[in-house]
């Protein structure tokens, strides 16, 4: 049982909630791990979309999660930060159904996009408060580190489930796998009940000067999540030319950036959280260089493997920096930090539209890393 202190599980996780943080977050991470990777593809290749289309159709869902956010807020604060996540649920099936369903009713992709954003807009907004509450300071590290971790963790297998099931079975059963893990990811987080906090939040706490010394790495944030989502599995696949191929490769990303990041964040609360950011930033950025490069499947294993060590060693102390400095006003915080991240995902895909090559929003890319030595 959870509640007793002498369970094993309850040893390794600190307190109840966190526990039911972690336990929500790696269930929805390997819900999403099913078919996420493979979204892009499904498009491009199954759909037969163009890339122009499919790049569209993900700065759309964009442009709808910086608006949702500031609704999300407003949502948070009337109904609260639990229920706010439990919102998420509903679009994010409405987006895996319309999109399964897309060769029968032919639904416009602004409106599958709009689900989309919609979903990860409130869930995003219900999340950061519910662990920023729920954390502690002196121990942020090593708890953001846990949650990144087992979250990563729980991805290990889901990309060779989901391309192994799509190889042989199809994206029907991997829809309906990720919907059922979603809802299951929800209850858990309701196993304690919804403390109904107040939060006041205005658009004009989004133009706060305090915070735009900060956009700069929001927004490289925001480019390197649509590049590592987006842009590097569709890179590969042209490369590797399989379902199956493409979810090994993200399981190893999912191993050994979910186990490094576990131990950074531990660490991280003893030294200089800044400093190891900032040196394992510029291998980083040598990593998403070498992708650039890569034109092989041996290039794709390797630098992959190079890559999850420097993203898992960067994300744990960086995360726990954006949770340190969110004081005072935190939903305008985070209102803020969720709309540059928005930022960063559009203007990576709109040069990627302009400069029809992969290869250079890769380096792109590892140039705006170094945006982490300015937070």
């Amino acid at each position: 049982m959870l509640h007793n202190h002498n369970n094993l599980w309850w040893r390794f996780f600190p307190r109840k909630e966190l526990t039911q943080i972690y336990l929500s977050s790696a269930l929805r991470s390997f819900g999403l791990s099913l078919i996420s990777l493979f979204v892009p593809l499904y498009l491009y290749k199954e759909l037969g979309f163009t890339l122009a289309q499919t790049l569209g159709f993900f700065i759309f869902y964009s442009v709808v999660f910086g608006i949702a956010t500031p609704l999300a807020a407003k949502y948070c604060a009337h109904f609260g930060v639990k229920h706010s996540v439990m919102l998420s649920v509903p679009f994010y099936l409405l987006f895996i159904l319309t999109l399964y369903l897309m060769p029968i009713f032919s639904t416009p992709l602004f409106i599958i996009a709009t689900f989309l954003g919609m979903s990860l807009g409130f869930y995003w907004m219900g999340m950061h408060h519910i662990f920023h509450k729920a954390s502690d300071l002196k121990h942020r590290g090593e708890e953001v580190g846990k949650r990144i971790g087992i979250s990563i963790l729980a991805t290990v297998i889901g990309p060779l489930i989901g391309g192994f099931m799509i190889k042989y079975f199809g994206f029907a059963v991997v829809f309906l796998l990720c919907g059922g893990v979603l809802v299951l990811s929800t209850i858990v987080l309701f196993m304690s009940k919804e403390k109904h906090l107040k939060y006041h939040f205005s658009m004009r706490d989004v133009m706060d000067l305090h915070h735009w010394k900060n956009s700069l790495f929001f927004v490289s944030k925001g480019s390197r999540i649509i590049t590592d989502g987006v842009v590097w599995p569709l890179f590969i696949f042209f490369i590797l030319d399989d379902y199956f191929s493409l979810g090994i490769i993200g399981s190893i990303i999912g191993g050994l950036t979910g186990a490094v990041a576990w131990l950074s964040g531990k660490y991280s609360d003893h030294t200089d959280k800044r400093k190891i950011a900032q040196i394992a930033t510029v291998f980083d950025s040598l990593g998403w260089i070498f992708r650039a490069l890569v034109i092989t499947p041996f290039h794709v294993f390797t630098t992959t493997i190079f890559s999850t060590f420097t993203q898992g060693i960067r994300d744990s102390p960086l995360s726990a920096i954006e949770y340190d400095k969110a004081k005072g006003d935190v939903t305008g915080y985070f209102v803020y930090k969720e709309m540059y991240l928005c930022l960063g995902r559009v203007l990576m895909l709109s040069f990627l539209l302009i400069a029809n090559n992969f290869s250079s929003g890769l380096i792109l890319q590892a140039v705006l890393n170094f945006a982490t030595f300015l937070f």
